[in-house]
């Protein structure tokens, strides 16, 4: 049985105050010399960062990312309020092969304040359907179509956007953590966390 995401720790809770949001506004400033955000934002020196949480690493298709970050998030690596922090951190150490040039923030208070910043942009829905739809594309892709035109590489496999008129979605969540499996022999077994079959059902009812 397959334990997924082992890089996936969901941590979109309590909303960030509006003190620590505004100081990670100016501590960012240190990252926007590299790193756009915002309307109109594109790929500079690194990758954008909109919508940022609920990303898988090296995902953007116009960023020409280190192969160890994109390997890294072919592997399960997902943007969450924890991964990011530790990369934000020590960048190099976190991920080796990364080509950021940012040695990382010292401050552990500037750390948190940086990520409050970049959480405060989206709405925890949104982090969370995003991350449902890295996870599923990450775990499931290799043979099911995970979005809503896509085709999938295994004919056999049913669409994501079909399981709505299978199943009500919600009710997957207790299979999910407890292990979802099928009789299909060439589908592993996964089991996730809780918070992880929460982000994967609200994607899933995002393609209904």
């Amino acid at each position: 049985m397959l334990r997924a995401g082992l890089f996936v720790i969901m941590l979109w809770g309590a909303p960030a105050s509006a003190q620590s949001v505004e100081m990670g506004a100016k501590v960012f400033a240190r990252c926007a010399i590299c790193h756009e955000i915002g309307l109109g934002a594109g790929s500079r020196q690194g990758p954008q960062l909109n919508e940022l949480l609920g990303r898988r690493a090296g995902d953007l298709p116009d960023f020409n990312y280190s192969a160890a970050l994109r390997e890294a998030g072919q592997n399960g690596l997902v943007w969450t309020a924890e991964t990011l922090a530790e990369f934000i951190a020590r960048p190099r150490h976190f991920e080796p092969g990364s080509r950021m040039i940012f040695r990382g923030l010292r401050n552990p208070a500037e750390v948190e304040d940086v990520v409050a910043y970049l959480a405060s942009l989206q709405t925890p829905d949104q982090i969370a359907m995003r991350t449902g739809k890295a996870l599923v594309e990450t775990y499931c892709g290799a043979c099911h179509a995970t979005g809503l035109e896509d085709l999938g590489p295994h004919t056999a496999a049913p669409a994501f956007r079909d399981l709505h008129r299978r199943y009500d979605v919600a009710d997957l969540a207790e299979a999910l953590v407890e292990g979802l499996s099928s009789g299909h022999p060439e589908m592993p077994e996964f089991e996730f966390e809780p918070d992880q079959a929460e982000a994967i059902i609200a994607y899933l009812k995002s393609l209904e």
